[in-house]
């Protein structure tokens, strides 16, 4: 049987935790018909990741190791390794000499792209207004950018995560463009499924009989992404720069809370931009001219209208309920954890008696 690895390396909010949680909740399922996902769950292929990007050996060389022993296929996804350096690229590649790579990149309409990704990186810290991130994406966009000048730091985080042209260059320089694969998220209105389709369809085996995801990078609406901002820039001031407090930060405030109550607030709504427009063309013009593979269409990528709001029209009262609702959350979730650690009711009881 010949040995081939499926390599997924994002881009970001293109669909990539959708895609991590149905292969890791399908495990069992997927090497009874040849497909290994190496590593206990998600988090071993993020610290492997990590690993290679640092050059490190530990971990990266343990989940190296077990797709060396399995005869088949095996499938990694994580998009930290999008936008990757060549070097990095051939660090990751010498570990699977034998092996047949082929690269897919997930990619999603810009438009789509640029609210999710505001959210995004307001939940792992930023303080951007929506209006200073769309300057600096718009200012340092590939092809138009001052390269004298000092990138905005929005606009260059941005697209060091969604310069998919860029990534699926430097991938196929070193695996052949024909290796490349371009995974196109389906546009609205599209069957969720249809997204997992396409990417069994390059693992080569049926979509049929996989059990749901267990989790999703879930998104937040406008004013809580307002809230989480304030919070930060509060926190930062405090000097508790994030990554501090990672765990309640984003693990409860955000992806549990404030998640939660997403259809009680209004979306992040962008119409399209000329320059938005105009970009998602040449982005298809190049991805097609470098001769990469595609599964869906082109005309996924063509840029359509978010509906929701601008997050600076929101109404101060509807941005302080996401706040009281956050607060109520952490609180709840930190009086749980509390509790597990009291003494029991017996216990306490003795304690108020002796305190009189």
């Amino acid at each position: 049987m010949s040995r081939r690895l499926v390599l997924h390396v994002g881009a970001m909010k293109s669909g990539t935790s959708y895609v991590q949680s149905r292969l890791f909740a399908n495990k069992r399922m997927l090497l009874d018909r040849g497909i290994l996902v190496p590593g206990m769950n998600w988090l071993s292929q993020v610290m492997a990741a990590s690993d290679v990007l640092r050059g490190g050996e530990a971990q990266w060389a343990k989940m190296a190791g077990k797709v060396q022993a399995h005869e088949g296929t095996s499938v990694i996804s994580m998009e930290y390794l999008g936008p990757v350096r060549p070097v990095v690229v051939r660090r990751v590649l010498a570990s699977f000499p034998d092996h047949e790579v082929t690269v897919v990149v997930t990619a999603r309409d810009l438009n789509r792209s640029i609210p999710a990704m505001w959210q995004e990186t307001v939940q792992n810290g930023r303080t951007w207004t929506f209006a200073d991130y769309l300057a600096g994406i718009e200012a340092w966009r590939p092809g138009h950018r001052d390269e004298t000048a000092e990138p905005p730091e929005s606009g260059r985080t941005f697209w060091r995560q969604q310069n998919i042209v860029r990534f699926a260059r430097t991938w196929g320089e070193e695996v052949g463009s024909s290796r490349v694969v371009v995974v196109t998220v389906p546009p609205p209105g599209a069957p969720r499924e249809l997204l997992w389709e396409r990417f069994c369809s390059v693992l080569g085996t049926s979509p049929d009989g996989f059990a749901p995801a267990r989790m999703g990078n879930e998104s937040v609406g406008a004013a809580s992404t307002l809230v989480i901002r304030r919070v930060n820039e509060l926190l930062n001031d405090e000097g508790l720069v994030f990554p501090e407090g990672t765990e309640l930060r984003k693990g409860v405030l955000a992806k549990q809370v404030l998640a939660a109550r997403k259809g009680e607030e209004p979306a992040i709504g962008l119409p399209v931009a000329p320059w938005v427009a105009d970009h998602a063309a040449h982005m298809v013009s190049a991805l097609d001219g470098l001769g990469v593979s595609l599964v869906g269409s082109w005309d996924d990528l063509t840029p359509v209208d978010v509906p929701g709001v601008d997050p600076a029209t929101v109404s101060p009262s509807v941005v302080a309920d996401a706040a009281i609702a956050g607060l109520a959350g952490v609180l709840a979730e930190q009086i749980r954890v509390a509790s597990t650690s009291f003494s029991s009711p017996s216990d306490a009881s003795v304690d108020d008696e002796g305190s009189g």
